[in-house]
């Protein structure tokens, strides 16, 4: 099964005749759902639902799973962060702190790193059955289906998704924390707390 959605666009960039407007263009697309945004985000949230001592869990609201994804697409800042937090050098040593940031730019909103694009990712995975979503005492939880558990397993047994699966495991391992406690941790890089509203960040 893929994970890719199919993503028109109902109105026009600029008016008939007329050149269309890159700016306008690529703030559209900020909103869209990709294949890769889809994917990282069904195994960040398989790594965080699995059942634990018999009870089902899940990766409680959309602000832990923003900050989690931030960390998991910028491998930097994960390095630090996890190094800060208990983990050793030699467990981060495969992340490399020169690598680009995954997907796009993530940009500086009122609570930390946000993705316009979330509401179309989660829409779209939640839309084909591959999470469910619950009502908790605060916001929602996130978990994955039978059928997106299943997809995570064959995305992980794939190549092209290691670095990912590595990633995930530390960040469940150290960083399974409060969307709260992690926002403070992300705050904690000048990156972030010195950023502007809407500012892009790297």
């Amino acid at each position: 099964m893929s994970v890719a959605a199919s993503n028109d666009d109902s109105g026009p960039d600029a008016a008939a005749g007329s050149p269309p407007d890159s700016s306008l263009s690529s703030q559209r697309l900020r909103f869209r759902p990709s294949r890769e945004a889809e994917a990282r985000l069904l195994l960040l949230i398989d790594a965080f639902s699995h059942k634990q001592r018999g009870a089902i869990r899940h990766l409680e609201g959309r602000v832990k799973l923003a900050k989690l994804d931030f960390l998991l697409r910028y491998p930097r800042h994960l390095r630090r962060v996890l190094l800060a937090h208990g983990a050793s050098g030699e467990e981060v040593a495969s992340i490399d702190p020169n690598e680009a940031p995954l997907d796009t730019r993530m940009v500086r909103y009122r609570y930390g790193p946000w993705d316009p694009s979330y509401y179309a990712v989660l829409g779209s995975l939640i839309g084909r059955g591959l999470i469910d979503v619950t009502p908790l005492a605060r916001g929602f939880g996130y978990r994955t289906s039978a059928t997106g558990a299943e997809l995570a397993a064959s995305l992980r047994s794939d190549e092209s998704f290691a670095h990912l699966a590595d990633r995930l495991i530390l960040l469940r391992r150290y960083l399974d924390k409060s969307g709260a406690t992690l926002k403070k941790y992300l705050y904690e890089l000048p990156d972030i707390a010195d950023a502007a509203w809407h500012e892009d960040l790297t």
